[in-house]
């Protein structure tokens, strides 16, 4: 052993140049890991302790429809029944805010929350002042503000607010909320009333929408059945109850699932290391046949030899890790402090024992994985290669053989540890595995199709490509590298693309900007006068909408309880009724309701004759066809409808197809309903906008007035946070992918010297050698670029389709530019770290040999 050690120690002390960029590129991977998994961890462990502080209470029972005939009473009954339990209600909605100067013309959206004495339950509700907050702050028409408003409206502490048909004094300033959503999209500030006070404001009318909510503070043993009992309860009223173990699991199961697709993420970047590193081994071996001979004509056996190496790689994967784990220290501790908030909680980061153990683990594990089956060549070495050089020649060796399917059966192994998952874990090794079997016949097809090119008279260009076939070739290591690399930048890239796609709101001249909710129908004739005089050219539409929920399918209506197993299809839905499609909707199948008959034979037919258009997403997700008969509750009215006609609906264009469910002309004119009213004030200036808001306001306060300009701002920097996310995963790949290829060109230098002593000595001048090495490289990186580039478009095909269920739209110029950035990029540092062999005199290397 004391052999072993010492020839590790002297073996990695003469080659350490050559190998530090692969335990530098293991250690980028494993700080990926431990700094992705320490960040998760710390967030989720003050989560999960804070559950109750998140919904303020123990159990949250929410609705977003009024409480059926004798709901509230057997609640409270139930409620009653637990001694020591307590109950406060609270009603959540977005509604409009302004000053009560009548000069002013500021309007702001706010999340307005009306609650009772006794909330919070759970945490502390804080004001910027240092104050305790005390229910007296909002009795008498006071009303709680987030700071943000204040500005917004050009109000202080002390000033008056209208909201509704109501005036509230600010009597405090919020700066910690309990029970609020974690979430950094909202559609305006907080504001905290009485609940007594908002039914004076008016805006519990016919159309409001409002979530009314029950907090329940109850004793520990009684918390997981009353939790069962009110949710069984409130079933048939499609009521929710969640209690804060539901929201500890969630918080556990959310955070878990990023965690792992995260880590493997730094899996991926440390596999990249790892299939570096046993191409690397494999051509240091060969370059160390000579010594291996000279060991084993000294007595050295194979196992000896076999275990030098072998530490050697665990010595520089442990190195590896350690500088991962400073990395890891280091990335956290640059987080900056305005992200140690999240909600009402404080977070502290720091290195989790877990993850450091796991990646520092896993980088061992790369690194002995990925050297063992190149070093098992080690043993086909024999003492008589000193004497014959033939004896070099290598033979199937199934040693070698059965340990490659064990290093590909642990690598399955390793990612689905870090995916929690053996299918997902499965699928990226099989991507792997695929994507290589393409690059190393890619490389095949590489060496015969340039095969002709070897008798082109230009030099540079005959020697690139007889390089490309000759033995100790980096090419299988830089297609393989680079190529991976770039397939997995571009596949993210892709997705990216995708989503931002999907979720973005397009704003341009045909799309509304500004909407108008929660019209009712006494309001729609003085509302659109108003909107045809100050928008001449625009001619405002105002949509009819009802809230409707599905209660049953197919022509053998199901009952309720029947749906609980299909999702979404039991949601409540926003419905309206019109006889024509709108621009961004085309029919895909049937006839839109109210068209011409074409009565189909065998159909069966509703008593009351409705007919229904569906979206293309409802047919495809939940099966419904054309004939068959959807059953919906409509303020409380069962409706039988027919489907007619399925329409395909392009999202992005916000006019007014935006609906899941369309009924024929006139089917609820007279039923109680409200409107909606999209706008376009693209060409308005700033003081146009807020006049014509402030007025409608005024006028009718029940009207919440969207500014989509103000949410797509919200919106702008959540995406900018993933789309930074994936900038620097997509760095963090092509920083490894980088020092692989100056590790490659580092470790096959040696060649490189000698062969350029040669063509120096026999007239070739650096500039020819420079062109040949410029050639060679380029040709390696345009077809490794392409071909991870466009192997990519099957990556995001797949994601987008089966994991995310969106649209695929393939980005064909954003992968040939990668292709050519690759192309120049691995040109560049092929060059640039082979300039040594271009200076080196031709006399001193033909003497050392």
């Amino acid at each position: 052993m004391r052999f072993v050690l010492l020839m590790a120690a002297r073996e990695t002390r003469s080659a350490w140049k050559r190998l530090v960029f692969f335990f530098v590129c293991i250690a980028i991977g494993v700080g990926a890991i431990i700094a992705l998994r320490s960040v998760i961890q710390s967030v989720r462990q003050v989560l999960s302790s804070e559950a109750r502080t998140l919904i303020a209470a123990d159990i949250l029972v929410s609705s977003d429809r009024p409480w059926g005939e004798g709901v509230e009473d057997r609640i409270a009954r139930q409620v009653r029944d637990v001694p020591g339990a307590q109950r406060a209600d609270a009603i959540e909605m977005a509604t409009m805010a302004r000053p009560a100067d009548e000069s002013s013309i500021l309007t702001k959206v706010v999340e307005l929350r009306a609650v009772q004495q006794g909330f919070p339950f759970y945490g502390d509700l804080t004001l910027q002042d240092g104050r305790p907050f005390s229910h007296r702050l909002l009795e008498h028409n006071g009303a709680l503000v987030r700071p943000e408003l204040l500005p917004q409206l050009g109000v202080v502490l002390g000033d008056r607010i209208a909201i509704g048909q109501s005036r509230f004094t600010i009597r405090g300033v919020i700066a910690n909320e309990p029970g609020r959503s974690l979430s950094a999209f909202s559609l305006g500030p907080r504001v905290l009333i009485d609940l007594a006070d908002l039914p004076a404001t008016g805006l519990l009318g016919y159309g409001s929408r409002v979530v009314r909510q029950m907090l329940l503070r109850v004793p520990e043993p009684s918390v997981d059945p009353l939790a069962r009992t009110l949710a069984d309860e409130l079933r048939p009223q499609f009521g929710r109850v969640r209690s804060y173990r539901d929201r500890q699991e969630q918080i556990g199961e959310d955070f878990g699932r990023a965690e792992n697709y995260l880590s493997l993420v730094g899996l991926v970047i440390v596999v990249l290391g790892g299939i570096a590193v046993s191409s690397v081994t494999r051509v240091f071996v060969r370059q160390k046949i000579k010594s291996i001979a000279v060991m084993k004509c000294a007595g050295g056996t194979s196992r000896q030899i076999l275990s030098v190496y072998l530490v050697q790689a665990l010595g520089l994967g442990m190195i590896g890790s350690l500088i991962g784990v400073v990395l890891a220290a280091i990335a956290i501790a640059a987080i900056p402090r305005d992200l140690n908030q999240i909600g009402t909680l404080s977070v502290t980061y720091g290195l989790s024992a877990s993850a450091v153990a796991q990646g520092v683990g896993i980088g061992l594990l790369v690194s002995l994985l990925f050297a063992m089956v190149p070093l098992l060549e080690v043993r086909q070495v024999k003492p008589s290669l000193l004497l014959r050089q033939d004896s070099a020649a290598y033979r199937r060796d199934w040693v070698q053989i059965a340990a490659t399917i064990v290093v590909g059966g642990a690598l399955v192994a390793l990612a689905s540890w870090q995916a929690a998952s053996v299918r997902i874990g499965l699928s990226v090794c099989l991507g792997f595995v695929a994507l290589t079997v393409v690059l190393h016949l890619t490389g095949m097809a590489l060496t015969r199709l340039t095969a002709p090119l070897a008798r082109s008279s230009w030099f540079p260009l005959r020697q690139a490509v007889l390089h490309l076939a000759r033995p100790g070739s980096q090419m299988r290591v830089i297609l393989l590298t680079v190529g991976l690399g770039t397939f997995f930048i571009m596949g993210v890239r892709g997705v990216q693309v995708n989503l931002l796609d999907q979720f973005a709101i397009q704003i341009g001249d045909r799309a509304p900007d500004l909407f108008l909710l929660d019209i009712q129908q006494d309001q729609a004739p003085a509302l659109q006068e108003l909107l045809s005089s100050r928008l001449p050219d625009t001619q405002p539409r105002l949509i009819p909408v009802l809230r409707a929920r599905v209660t049953g399918r197919g022509v053998n209506l199901d009952e309720m309880e029947d749906l609980k197993g299909r999702g979404l299809l039991s949601r409540e839905y926003t419905i309206t009724y019109r006889g024509e499609l709108e621009p961004n909707e085309t029919v895909i199948a049937g006839r839109f309701p109210g068209s011409p008959p074409a009565q189909p034979s065998g159909t069966a037919q509703p008593s009351n004759g409705f007919e229904v258009s569906i979206e293309d997403g409802i047919r495809q997700r939940f099966g419904i066809s054309l004939g068959d008969i959807v059953r919906f509750d409509v303020l409380g009215r069962i409706v039988d409808a027919r489907v007619t006609s399925v329409r395909k609906v392009d999202w992005r264009d916000g006019r007014n197809g935006g609906f899941m469910f369309v009924f024929g002309p006139g089917t609820f004119e007279t039923a109680p309903h409200y409107y909606i009213a999209p706008i376009r004030m693209n060409a308005a200036d700033d003081r146009t906008r807020a006049v014509l808001e402030h007025d409608i306001v005024a006028r009718f306060p029940n009207v919440s007035v969207i500014d989509l300009r103000e949410l797509l701002q919200t919106v702008r920097k959540i995406f900018q946070v993933v789309s930074v996310s994936i900038s620097v995963v997509g760095a963090l790949v092509m920083l490894t992918g980088g020092l692989i290829l100056m590790g490659a060109v580092a470790v096959t230098k040696f060649q490189r010297v000698y062969e350029a002593a040669i063509f120096k000595t026999l007239g070739a001048s650096s500039r020819a050698i420079g062109a040949m090495l410029m050639v060679e490289y380029g040709l390696l990186g345009t077809l490794a670029g392409a071909v991870g580039s466009f192997g990519a478009l099957a990556l995001g095909w797949g994601l987008s389709r089966y994991a995310l269920d969106i649209p695929w739209r393939p980005a064909l110029w954003e992968n040939l530019a990668s292709t050519v950035a690759t192309s120049l990029l691995i040109t560049a540092i092929g060059v640039g770290a082979s300039a040594d062999v271009l200076r080196r005199k031709p006399l001193a290397t033909l003497r050392a040999e």
